[in-house]
């Protein structure tokens, strides 16, 4: 195996006609024979160079090696709308205004049933955003507790194909804009579910894959009224009636392009660790076998797993973690290898601060 060299080796290559300023600069960095690098730098193919220390200004972080807008940062009396911090008592282009209560469309046990919905949203062009304009305020007490009902607005939303959405609600008010997106019931993946909290902020970002066409249904609430569902996270209230007169939350719908899937190696077995950032999903292709596999995710820690096997646009199975042990989600793909299998991590709900480690694995079934 080559060594790396150290800092006095790299420095013996210098040309003298640089001069002895270069020389002694590059010896300054070399530190003594405990480390190959100096404070600041690092070894980079032998050669010691400059560790990248990208700091984000206010009112951002980073991302992926970029400074981007912090959803949290947003000063007082602006809201995020499609990425940027905006006064929401100027010129603001909604695209979409809540309809009249009740609009819950009963999406879920305990949500006020509705006729129609709150509203219709049209997905516009990759990286085009949907913004959607409504309010928490609770209004009925159907199970006569003596409190009100959390109020959930549910919009309709049609997907052509498989589709990678990103999703902010910005809660004002006294609002922790969060929600809740369910799959067709008379679709391919009628268990299907998201959820989409934020426990420290009143602002949600989060993506959201959507693994087959069809009518999904996307609900806006308060992170402390989402217990809702068959799957609900383990923070996320318990049927509390938050907001109030003056709630009211912005929600962003953008459809993304799906990204190119990383390659898996192909053998007996396959096991991929990674991690999941709570706005982001996954994609990975190969390692898949002629005929069965079995096709498992395991995401211990503040996310459920959930995983998607397409061929092409084809839906080839769709599983959410298992509450009892082993706790992973799983799917039994019999695909052609020719046929390009892509396989989707995604989680049910991720509420914690960090990216949630997982692990992909393919053996036979």
């Amino acid at each position: 195996m080559k060594r790396p060299r150290s800092c006095l080796a790299v420095l013996a290559t210098v040309p003298a006609a640089l001069g002895w300023a270069l020389g002694a600069t590059l010896a300054a960095g070399c530190g003594d024979n405990a480390r190959e690098c100096g404070v600041g730098t690092e070894d980079v193919d032998g050669i010691c160079a400059p560790i990248n220390n990208t700091v984000c200004g206010d009112g951002t972080k980073l991302d992926e090696g970029r400074c981007v807008i912090d959803p949290t940062a947003c000063q007082s009396g602006t809201v995020l709308v499609a990425g940027r911090c905006t006064d929401p008592t100027a010129a603001l282009l909604i695209d979409l205004e809540e309809s009249f209560e009740p609009n819950g469309l009963a999406i879920a046990t305990g949500v006020e049933p509705s006729p129609a919905p709150a509203g219709t949203i049209a997905l516009k062009p990759i990286d085009q955003s949907f913004v959607v304009h409504g309010h928490i305020t609770p209004f009925r007490d159907a199970d006569a507790d003596g409190q009100l009902d959390p109020d959930v607005d549910s919009y309709l939303l049609t997907a052509a194909a498989p589709t990678l959405l990103e999703i902010t609600v910005d809660g004002v008010g006294g609002a922790q804009g969060a929600f809740y997106l369910a799959g067709d019931p008379a679709g391919p993946v009628a268990s299907y579910e998201r959820y989409g909290l934020n426990l420290t902020g009143d602002t949600t970002r989060r993506q959201v894959f959507l693994p087959s066409p069809g009518v999904y249904t996307l609900a806006f609430s308060d992170t402390r009224a989402l217990a809702i569902g068959r799957n609900p996270p383990p923070p996320a209230g318990a049927g509390a009636a938050a907001g109030g007169a003056d709630a009211e939350y912005y929600a962003t719908i953008t459809a993304r392009a799906i990204p190119t899937p990383a390659a898996l190696t192909a053998g007996a077995a396959v096991s991929q660790p990674g991690a999941l950032a709570t706005d982001q999903v996954a994609l990975f292709n190969g390692g898949f076998a002629v005929g069965s596999n079995r096709v498992q995710l395991a995401m211990p820690g503040a996310a459920a797993a959930s995983l998607a096997v397409l061929a092409g646009d084809a839906l080839v199975g769709y599983a959410d973690e298992q509450r009892q042990p082993p706790k992973v989600a799983e799917v039994i793909a019999a695909v052609a290898v020719d046929a390009a299998p892509v396989i989707v991590v995604d989680a049910v709900y991720n509420y914690g601060p960090a990216p949630a480690p997982f692990t992909v694995s393919i053996t036979a079934p």
